[in-house]
């Protein structure tokens, strides 16, 4: 019997997340429209958050983390979206008020993890501003970002 695999999280070079999704929540528990080929915003410039608008070309936009960047485990995420009454191994994306996704269940094309991190539900930045991309480190409260709409 062939094992299902998990949908995939594949990292376009300098641009979004490119994912297919069928559960994708805002913090506000309201289900966003997810279909095949779905990109989504990391750079934290679009217009239409959660999704990328190409942005990310406009600012220069660059997934390298500094050289003196070592991976650390999962950032404080107070505030992170709670998974709502949805199987909790159902592969989804929830997203934090002004600030990261918050992944449960896919695959994430990396080689930055931290040893000890978990591979089944983690939080990748949408801010741009992480020095641990593609994971969140929290930068996103000291640079105030914002997503009133998500």
């Amino acid at each position: 019997m062939k094992q299902e695999q998990r949908p995939r999280i594949r990292l376009s070079r300098n641009g979004p997340y490119l994912v297919t999704v069928d559960d994708l929540t805002n913090s506000k528990g309201e289900r966003l429209q997810g279909w095949n080929g779905v990109a989504l915003c990391r750079c934290g410039a679009s217009n239409r958050k959660p999704f990328c608008d190409s942005s990310h070309i406009r600012i220069g936009f660059s997934d390298d983390r500094p050289q003196d960047s070592t991976p650390c485990a999962v950032a404080d995420h107070r505030g992170a979206a709670q998974p709502g009454s949805s199987d909790v191994n159902a592969p989804s994306i929830r997203i934090a008020r002004n600030g990261p996704y918050e992944v449960q269940g896919f695959e994430l094309d990396t080689d930055n993890w931290s040893e000890g991190a978990s591979r089944e539900r983690y939080f990748l930045c949408r801010c741009g501003g992480s020095k641990n991309k593609p994971f969140c480190d929290g930068t996103h409260r000291s640079i105030q970002f914002r997503d009133d709409s998500n």
